[in-house]
């Protein structure tokens, strides 16, 4: 009597998936935004015969996600070995809204200018805009979106100060301006980090505020 072997290829020679359909996550859900999926699935494969795909093979059926982890494999019993891949797509931009402390500019003009005008700097509590893009890039190297907002002496080697008035970049009345116009100010620079917390696929978060 023959024997009829259960294994689905050459003794698992190929990474075979044991999931019927992949794992779909939604990671920034939480953020209100759907604009990034996960696919996860599951492998098994003869220890003998396991490779790693590479970063950013894309998936055979979702072909906009994108390889950005697999993980150590764990044995699987004899001579066979068990991993999942984790694929993910560049998620297109959201803005996260919420509301933090926000320390604002002063004023201080004298007489001399021939304006009077003095505020201290205030902390307040301020609706801050989170404004997230993505992009795929094994650098990690992004142009970025935006600075924060840097007030100098106009006539020094650009110190910074923390207060406006007719001397500096921006002056008392552009930054008076900006308040008139509800302009947003970016509060703090740019942060870069991985959407994923794996892989290829990066996330850039620039904050503003409206300037008060």
């Amino acid at each position: 009597m023959s024997l009829t072997k259960d294994y689905p290829n050459t003794n698992w020679a190929t990474a075979t998936e044991t999931t019927i359909v992949p794992r779909i996550l939604y990671p920034f859900k939480g953020f209100g935004s759907e604009a990034g999926i996960i696919y996860e699935r599951d492998y098994m494969q003869a220890r003998a015969n396991y490779n790693p795909m590479a970063l950013d093979t894309a998936d055979a059926t979702y072909t906009s996600a994108y390889l950005f982890q697999e993980t150590v494999p764990e044995e699987a019993g004899p001579s066979l070995i068990a991993f999942t891949r984790r694929f993910g797509t560049v998620p297109s931009a959201f803005t996260e809204y919420s509301w933090d402390l926000n320390t604002f500019l002063g004023y201080y003009e004298d007489e001399a200018s021939g304006t009077t005008a003095y505020r201290p700097q205030s902390t307040v509590v301020a609706p801050l805009l989170r404004y997230k893009t993505f992009a795929q890039n094994a650098s990690g190297v992004f142009a970025l979106t935006g600075n924060r907002l840097v007030v100098t002496k106009s006539f020094t080697d650009a110190t910074e100060v923390n207060y406006v008035d007719s001397n500096t970049v921006p002056s008392l009345t552009t930054y008076q301006g900006y308040i008139t116009a509800s302009t947003e100010i970016q509060v703090v620079e740019n942060t870069i980090e991985r959407a994923y917390g794996f892989g290829n696929i990066w996330m850039q978060t620039q904050v503003k505020t409206v300037a008060q």
